[in-house]
């Protein structure tokens, strides 16, 4: 009796604390990210990149929609989520087939002409508070860190 009391209570602890990564992917990336940082890496060298968008906010809804202002210029747009099976390069630069997240933000402003359009082949969580988006070209490996805001 005094055994089943103590798993259950372990069991709910556990499972209480770690609800936010029991989330679906979606719901975890809803609320306001700003970008750390971007680097494009080759096997011996990593480069930072300036984008452009690391003085904004990025803020995800739960309706798909999305937002980018800098306190300047505010777009507005799109992402998604989406999980595909198929081959894909990891965040180790190794080819893997099966599923992963592929990460899809589009926004514009059309008062400005700015369009902004990035597809990443894999994207995770490395906590609850950044979260990591790649892609592979044909010479580098981009990886744009969010951390939430």
């Amino acid at each position: 009796m005094i055994r089943n009391l103590l798993l259950f209570s372990l069991s709910m602890v556990l499972l209480t604390g770690c609800t936010k990564f029991l989330q679906p992917a979606e719901d975890r990336l809803v609320g306001s990210w700003t970008l750390a940082y971007a680097e494009k890496q080759r096997l011996f060298n990593t480069t930072t990149i300036y984008t452009g968008y690391e003085n904004g906010v990025f803020y995800f809804y739960d309706n798909g929609e999305a937002i980018f202002d800098d306190g300047q210029i505010q777009m507005r747009g799109s992402w998604q989520l989406r999980l595909v099976n198929g081959g894909y390069y990891d965040a180790n630069g190794n080819w893997q087939n099966g599923t992963h997240q592929v990460f899809v933000l589009h926004l514009v402003n059309f008062q400005y002409n700015q369009v902004l359009h990035w597809e990443f082949d894999d994207s995770y969580f490395t906590s609850n508070r950044r979260f990591v988006a790649r892609y592979q070209s044909y010479s580098y490996d981009y990886k744009y860190v969010f951390n939430r805001y």
